[in-house]
């Protein structure tokens, strides 16, 4: 049991952080043996119920065993299964308003979890149903849903999502606030985040109190990028998500991002990836864990 107090802050504090599920599933995983592409995931967990899985993130790799769970940070990583294995899933965004995570550091680790599993199935009987598998592609499909089965599943992921702290707690993983210190960064990736994607060019929110070299140095200081490059990661990591997980065209993605023609698209990716987006959305989509 973690001797880490819990966090506490104003009920206004926590009213403001943004919270989504994105899937539930669990079945059988498409490749094995095959390390994925470097893709970009959100927060979640996974339950490794048969077989083994690695992971590839933050310059180091993991291993995460049958009967484990992986805490997973909102980041880029890159993944390989064993061949047989299955896996029991949920992803979410949990975000504050300038769109960082609610844990930035503190996940990326594997361990055992049994009472959140259960927990898990439960939520998986709320989205799911009497189906015993349903796969990434199944549980991120389009769907349509009445109120009441919406609210329904709304307040099971609430109720998930809890015990989903609670053992993090207990892990010694403890979410960090927001301080006054980064306020002022904080506004101003909060108004970079809002800037249009196709918007390269930086710009400065109306009546910030300090100039663009300062701000630059601010950028440089927590994230070690200026804020042409800061803009340039914004937009590429948009496009790593929306090839993934994304229903619409390549060519509309580009046109999207602000490319004119769907080539220079392609180059830019390929410059920055090292793969085509086709072969990056190929890899991602069936690769997803």
């Amino acid at each position: 049991m973690s001797k880490t107090p819990l966090l506490q802050l104003p009920a206004a504090v926590w009213r403001t952080l943004r919270c989504e599920w994105l899937w539930v599933y669990r079945g059988p995983v498409p490749q094995a043996e095959v390390w994925s592409a470097e893709i970009p995931v959100p927060a979640g967990v996974f339950f490794v119920e048969r077989g083994e899985v690695r992971i590839r993130t933050e310059g180091r790799e993991i291993m995460v065993p049958r009967g484990q769970a992986f805490f997973s940070s909102p980041q880029l990583r890159r993944h390989w299964f064993a061949p047989g294995t299955h896996l029991l899933s949920v992803g979410f965004r949990c975000q504050w308003p300038d769109g960082t995570s609610l844990f930035r550091n503190a996940l990326n680790f594997a361990a055992a979890a049994p009472e959140l599993r259960k927990a898990t199935l439960r939520l998986f009987a709320v989205i799911h149903g009497q189906k015993k598998e349903v796969t990434y592609r199944e549980a991120t499909a389009d769907s349509t849903f009445t109120s009441q089965q919406w609210t329904a599943r709304e307040a099971a992921f609430a109720v998930w999502f809890a015990a989903w702290m609670e053992t993090l707690h207990k892990i010694g993983a403890e979410p960090k606030p927001r301080t006054q210190t980064r306020r002022r960064v904080n506004h101003l990736v909060s108004w970079l985040q809002s800037l249009p994607l196709d918007q390269t060019s930086p710009t400065l929110p109306p009546d910030f109190p300090i100039g663009i070299r300062r701000a630059e140095q601010l950028l440089q200081q927590e994230f070690g990028i200026g804020l042409r490059a800061f803009m340039e990661q914004r937009r590429l990591n948009a496009a790593r998500e929306r090839i993934v997980t994304d229903h619409a065209t390549l060519k509309e993605i580009a046109f999207a991002l602000g490319f004119r023609h769907a080539s220079h698209f392609t180059a830019w990716f390929r410059r920055h990836t090292g793969a085509s987006p086709s072969e990056y959305r190929i890899a991602g989509v069936e690769q997803a864990a």
